[in-house]
């Protein structure tokens, strides 16, 4: 607008010079009119631009000259006269920003806009001014801030973003979040964007997308782990943490730090195998870790916690002087509670073996190492690290060498050709003239080798039953005559083309032709009743045998694998009493293998000590008066059923392998119940099956007394020792000296399933045992139910009368009940009653 203009609008709205000053006065911002030039000589200012120097106008004629450029900073003016050069020169408003020093000396930024205009002829700036000093102060302060923030940041050892959660877009990431995946920024932006979910794991990339949604949907903070997959293909772990700071739109932002934990979870992986290696370890080896706070007394437990008295692995004074008899055994409390107070008082270890109650409440020996160890500052023990081992069975060693030694014997026809080879073999048996055992593996090679198609051989391996009783009690005498007498059953039984011979001790072995399997069977009928006729006369040792055949096939050429075959069928039938013979068959062999997996789980079952042992409650009179209680032995198998103690001694009387295993229940039973007795608890007679062969031992007598007496403190009368009747019918002078040396020490024996099978009347006489027990299921009802009951009846009487107990067990069912009460048993158990309960569950019921 021209001067001519502006005087024109200034005349059409009445102000005069006055009155425009006064208006310009009035303004917000500062106010000039300058000359252009190199000092910017100023014609005109208004209030507002003295008071922004804080000075009179002629204050500032005096300090500055009246020149602009003057306020300006001496070393900002170059550059303010360049850039108002470059401006002018392009024409059209002047842009600036610079330090002025004011009157007092402050310096401060001042914001300047002017438009070059001509006034009167002449070349002038109109140009308008604030004080930007503040503003200036406050973008600083936020450079500097972004620029810590920016340090701070890209210090942290992880990486700090800004995401915004609805799409995963990067608003910002520092340089740690890109090393976390091991890329630079220009490499991840070129690969992936600013999006972040693009280097998940993809099998993580689901629980982060809910992890998300939750805590957006709750408004919530975010935390959570997750893998990434690196530059390298390697999968890494991170951590996320971050709250929201929503956008101007709304839309849910979070901030957020990110940590490395790729080495945590390496470090917690390798403690976990660790600790699961060492759990699954010591729950093979049976033994339980723990740890003992001193401070807390807190026991923590691990591994093999199923065996132990308690399943919980903490456990809050449980070394409390009150408390370790509920779980040691009343004579090894104290010995236990003095280790353990030198561990509480001094660093060190110990080791010990203190009997313990099991998950049955079962008194087991066990083994505890202990170590007490300190903080690394004092001296004194803060915590006992420890470990509870199972002890196998003392008798494992000699079961193991059992096992051994069946091992060896199985394969037969390795051990018979090792002793053809003998030198002892090739002379004639001088006791029975049999001809050599070598010279019989010759012939019958020779035998074989000649047959002809209708030509029919059977081998036979027999030996005498319990031969090493007859040499033990009767001498050497009484043996070689039954020897003799055998060997001419034999050669009788072999003596039209066959052969026999000793082997060794009474083990013998025959090859004999045979016509069919008919006669084969009548011939064996003749053979035993020829043995019965000799050894039954006036005057005559009796004893019986053990026979195995294997009939020859036309296949068969190896002659150890015949043999082996024969004496697979006489280990089949052994320990059957009287004359009994087998003929191989592969149902046969199948029969044995199984037998033998069988006994070889009980070996197991008692190594290991898991045998179940339960107690059969024995009551008199009302159900509620239980009196005493018979032991029973349980081993899981491995098709998942159970064999019982019935089941057991079949397996014990089939050979020596097994004899241990009433001294195992014994040491178990006994161990429990002298325990109670120790603490002056209730305790009831303990009745338990033994065999005879387990009581004629040189050593039963003393095997017993150790456990029952010194080992575990009982009186002979708290145990019951039942024995088959059919032992006492077949009465031998070893079995006899045992049960008079039992009874004169206090021990009551009972003799089990009377009037079943055999008579054991005769033996009333001589040993005075202290009661007999009727089977129930040996009664046998029916036509002849009166006379049997009579006969019982009057059994009874003269029990009684010889001042015996008179025991039934197996009932079942009212019935036997009935008849049991009618014929005047004294005690009765059977599952009509109770069933077989564990330790700790009668101990509960019948003993409180």
């Amino acid at each position: 607008m021209s001067d001519i203009e502006t005087a024109k609008t200034t005349e059409q709205m009445g102000l005069d010079e006055q009155d425009l000053r006064r208006l310009l006065n009035m303004s917000e911002c500062a106010m000039f009119v300058a000359k252009p030039g190199s000092q910017i000589e100023l014609m005109y200012a208004n209030e507002r631009f003295y008071s922004l120097m804080q000075c009179t106008r002629e204050e500032f004629s005096e300090i500055y000259h009246g020149s602009v450029m003057e306020m300006i900073l001496p070393e900002d003016r170059q550059k303010i006269r360049n850039l108002i050069a470059r401006q002018t020169a392009v024409g059209g408003k002047i842009q600036l920003e610079h330090r002025a020093r004011r009157k007092d000396g402050a310096v401060i930024w001042v914001s300047v806009s002017a438009h070059p205009a001509d006034m009167k002829g002449q070349r002038v700036y109109f140009a308008s001014c604030l004080d930007i000093t503040q503003s200036r102060r406050n973008l600083l302060e936020a450079y500097e801030a972004k620029r810590d923030a920016e340090l701070i940041s890209n210090s942290i050892p992880g990486g700090v973003i800004k995401l915004r959660m609805t799409d995963f877009k990067l608003l910002y990431a520092n340089d740690g979040f890109y090393r976390l995946a091991g890329y630079s920024k220009e490499e991840y932006q070129i690969n992936f964007g600013d999006y972040c979910d693009r280097v998940l794991y993809p099998a993580d990339a689901e629980m982060v997308k809910r992890q998300v949604k939750a805590s957006v949907e709750n408004r919530g903070l975010v935390g959570f782990e997750y893998r990434i997959i690196s530059k390298t293909g390697d999968v890494c772990w991170s951590y996320v943490n971050g709250c929201r700071i929503d956008d101007d739109n709304g839309e849910p932002v979070y901030l957020c730090i990110i940590m490395d934990i790729t080495k945590r979870k390496q470090l917690e992986k390798q403690f976990e195998e660790v600790a699961e290696r060492s759990d699954i370890i010591a729950k093979f080896m049976r033994e339980t870790t723990w740890t003992y706070d001193i401070a807390t007394r807190v026991l923590s437990r691990g591994g093999n916690l199923d065996e132990t008295y308690s399943n919980e692995s903490i456990l809050e004074g449980q070394f409390n002087e009150s408390q370790l008899g509920e779980f040691l055994h009343p004579d090894d409390v104290e010995r236990f509670r003095q280790a353990l107070k030198r561990r509480e008082e001094e660093l060190g270890g110990h080791r010990g073996v203190y009997r313990m109650k099991d998950n049955h409440g079962e008194y087991r020996h066990m083994e505890v190492a202990s170590v007490s160890v300190g903080d690394g500052v004092s001296d004194k023990p803060v915590k006992v690290y420890g470990i509870t081992r199972v002890l196998d069975n003392a008798l494992a060693d000699s079961a193991e060498a059992e096992i051994a030694a069946a091992s060896n014997n199985t394969k037969l026809s390795t051990k018979l050709m090792r002793i053809a080879k003998s030198s002892q073999a090739k002379f004639e048996d001088t006791l029975t003239g049999m001809i050599p055992y070598a010279k019989f593996l010759d012939k019958a090679r020779e035998m074989l080798a000649e047959r002809t198609d209708d030509k029919r051989y059977a081998l036979m391996c027999a030996d005498i039953d319990e031969f090493r009783k007859f040499s033990h009690h009767y001498g050497f005498s009484i043996s070689n005559e039954i020897l003799l007498k055998f060997s001419k059953v034999l050669q009788k039984f072999v003596e039209r083309g066959g052969l026999c011979a000793r082997v060794d001790g009474d083990y013998f072995v025959a090859i004999f032709p045979y016509q069919d399997h008919k006669t084969l069977l009548k011939k064996l009928s003749r053979m035993m009743h020829y043995q019965d006729e000799i050894t039954n006369g006036e005057n005559q040792i009796g004893f019986d045998t053990t026979n195995g055949l294997y009939l020859v096939e036309p296949t068969d050429n190896e002659l150890g694998d015949m043999l082996e075959k024969a004496d697979l069928a006489r280990r089949s039938i052994k320990g059957i009493k009287g004359n009994h013979y087998a003929i191989y068959t592969d149902d046969l062999q199948q029969e044995r293998f199984r037998e033998e997996r069988i006994i070889q789980e009980i070996l197991d079952a008692m190594e290991k000590q898991t045998v179940e042992i339960c107690y059969l409650p024995r009551i008199q009179g009302d159900k509620e008066n239980v009196v005493g209680c018979t032991a029973v032995a349980r081993i899981q198998m491995q098709d998942g059923q159970y064999l019982e103690t019935d089941g057991i001694l079949h397996y014990i009387e089939r050979g020596g392998r097994l004899d241990k295993f009433s001294y195992f229940l014994l040491n178990q039973v006994c161990c429990s119940f002298g325990a109670r007795k120790a603490k002056g608890l209730k305790t009831v007679p303990l009745a338990i099956q033994m065999t005879a062969s387990q009581l004629s031992a040189r050593n039963a007598l003393s095997m017993i007394e150790n456990i029952v007496e010194v080992q575990n403190k009982m009186d002979p009368s708290d145990l019951i020792i039942e024995v088959h009747e059919r032992y006492f019918a077949d009465m031998t002078s070893a079995l006899q000296v045992a049960l008079e040396q039992l009874c004169k020490r206090g021990y009551q024996i009972v003799i089990s399933r009377f009037a079943s099978h055999h008579t054991a009347l005769h033996s009333l006489r001589t040993i005075p045992v202290k009661g007999i027990k009727f089977h129930a299921e040996c009664f046998m009802g029916g036509k002849n139910g009166e006379r049997e009951k009579t006969i019982l009846k009057n059994i009874v009487i003269m029990a009684k009368e010889l001042g015996m107990t008179v025991y039934c067990g197996g009932i079942h069912t009212k019935l036997q009940e009935e008849y049991a009460r009618e014929i005047g048993c004294d005690m009765l158990e059977g599952e009509i009653f109770y069933g077989a309960m564990r330790n700790n569950v009668f101990e509960k019921c019948f003993l409180q």
